[in-house]
């Protein structure tokens, strides 16, 4: 499974690879929440802050998901 939704508004995009509930989140200092499992640890799904300002500006983090992303075909569909 993997859904994504994107807030114009207060750009903010977030993305889950799982239904799970059972999850938290951690937030770095780079504005990214990543979501896990609270009993495998698993990421289950991802926050990003400022995501067309980073996006533009090339710096979205390379990060390691369950599934592989391309930002570049998310953007043509979000932006």
């Amino acid at each position: 499974m993997l859904t994504f939704n994107y807030d114009k508004t207060y750009d903010v995009l977030y993305i889950l690879f799982s239904d799970d509930d059972n999850t938290y989140g951690d937030e770095d200092e780079c504005g990214i929440v990543l979501h896990r499992n609270f009993s495998t640890n698993d990421i289950t799904g991802v926050t990003i802050f400022d995501f067309e300002k980073k996006y533009r500006a090339n710096q979205l983090p390379a990060l390691n998901f369950p599934v592989e992303l391309d930002y570049s075909e998310m953007t043509a569909v979000l932006l």
